[in-house]
């Protein structure tokens, strides 16, 4: 058992005690490859959370651990931040980056994780308005159930309320609409967002900040939603910022979900799955007029946003790396098809476990819907327990309120589906939630 005395690694959201009460050393994660994880005492997990949503190339992608390598032999530091000598590699990887975005997302801007980006999203939106004659634009709009991160700015953009509860004060600038109704039957889902607009004033909001399947519940949001929304807000002349964090770099089956879409963005946030988890990186995509409006040499103050580590030559390899295995003829066609396999087996494994009343989500982005009998949402203390469950079965998962996030790897290949399904059901079965399911 652990001593918490002679602890000094502080971690996670819960508190530690919950941590020294539900684990012990043995459980220190010490090996991977594949989809598969392993223990300081041997024992193996499959990992259906790709760590954090990221890993999404499994734990032995060697072309990407090679490039890596092979950068730390060229120049293993450098910077983007206050310099004028950017490495080649990150002007490299932002062409290659670009190209293989939607028109006009021409200009990449780098950091280190996806909440660093969401908060430079923002401040970016509020930078060009004040470099451009409208001060007054200050207001980010978010949904709830959104999440972008956590930080000074990115918690107040997160839809979560318990975040802005424990959190507060937040930026008094960000507000978050109630969560639309996707149905078929709602011939004006965007009207909450505008509703807010129109509480705020359309000449005081900057950006709406967007998922495109909403991080908390893992519940897509339509195409033909976010095409209205984009609409709407420029004909108000509002930035549309999609986050595409968990979304980007093929874990819906695409590069990214703006480009299905009929318009894109101003800008998009990309991370996680960009270096396959192999190093911190995260991007801002920002589209032509934006850029346009603030490179000029008339405006005398650049954008003041970034950290040392920006551009780390080390990332720029790691997410060419990446981009050479996820845009390779036939890799995002096969993410569908695995991911319309697990989803399959998932509502054919799970068919006889009454608390499972759905099985949704997006690509391999899939979200697994808790109910008990009077048809509520399971708790966040029942999710947590189960997916404690599940570790118990060895199988490694996420947890929300009412859902059962599933994230594996990319690359997961049908034994490990068939596990995956097997292990999930077992869990199910064995495990009686507080609340009669």
């Amino acid at each position: 058992m652990f001593d918490s005395n002679s602890y000094h690694l502080w971690h996670g959201n819960a508190p530690m005690a919950d941590f020294f009460r539900d684990s012990d050393p043995d459980m220190f994660l010490v090996s991977g490859a594949g989809s598969r994880v392993r223990d300081a005492a041997g024992r193996e997990y499959l990992d259906a959370r790709s760590s954090m949503w990221n890993v999404t190339l499994g734990y032995s992608c060697e072309p990407v651990k090679a490039a890596m390598r092979a950068q730390l032999d060229v120049l293993p530091s450098g910077t983007v931040m206050r310099y004028e000598h950017p490495t080649r590699v990150a002007a490299e990887y932002a062409a290659r980056l670009a190209a293989a975005l939607p028109g006009p997302l021409d200009h990449i801007r780098f950091g280190n994780t996806g909440s660093q980006m969401t908060e430079a999203a923002a401040m970016l939106s509020r930078f060009h308005r004040r470099m451009t004659g409208e001060p007054e634009r200050t207001h980010v709009i978010t949904v709830k159930g959104s999440y972008h991160g956590t930080g000074p700015l990115a918690t107040a953009l997160t839809g979560e309320e318990v975040f802005h509860r424990f959190s507060a004060p937040l930026d008094r600038f960000v507000r978050t609409a109630p969560t639309p109704d996707f149905t078929d039957g709602d011939d004006d889902p965007v009207r909450p967002v505008l509703d807010l607009v129109d509480e705020i004033g359309a000449e005081r909001v900057t950006a709406v900040m967007v998922e495109p399947v909403l991080g908390t519940f893992v519940q897509p949001v339509p195409h033909r939603y976010l095409d209205a929304l984009i609409a709407e807000c420029r004909a108000r002349g509002i930035h549309v910022i999609a986050d595409e964090i968990t979304t980007g770099a093929g874990r819906v089956g695409a590069m990214t979900v703006s480009e299905r879409l009929a318009d894109v963005p101003d800008m998009v946030v990309l991370g996680k799955g960009l270096s396959a988890g192999y190093f911190p990186l995260a991007a801002l995509a920002v589209s032509r007029p934006i850029y346009d409006a603030l490179h000029g040499t008339e405006h005398r103050v650049g954008f003041l946003n970034g950290s040392t580590t920006d551009g780390h030559p080390i990332g720029m390899a790691a997410g060419a790396a990446v981009l050479d295995v996820i845009t390779a003829p036939g890799f995002f066609g096969d993410v569908r098809d695995r991911a319309a396999a697990l989803r399959d087996a998932l509502r054919e494994g799970l068919s006889d476990v009454p608390a499972v009343r759905a099985v949704g989500g997006e690509g391999m982005m899939i979200g697994i819907e808790l109910a008990y009998r009077d048809g509520t949402p399971w708790s966040l203390t029942d999710t947590n327990r189960l997916r404690l469950a599940c570790r118990d079965h060895g199988l490694l998962t996420s947890f929300s309120v009412g859902v059962l996030p599933l994230m594996p790897t990319l690359v997961i290949d049908p034994p490990d589906v068939a596990d995956l399904v097997a292990r999930l059901g077992k869990a199910l079965r064995d495990f009686r939630p507080g609340k009669p399911a």
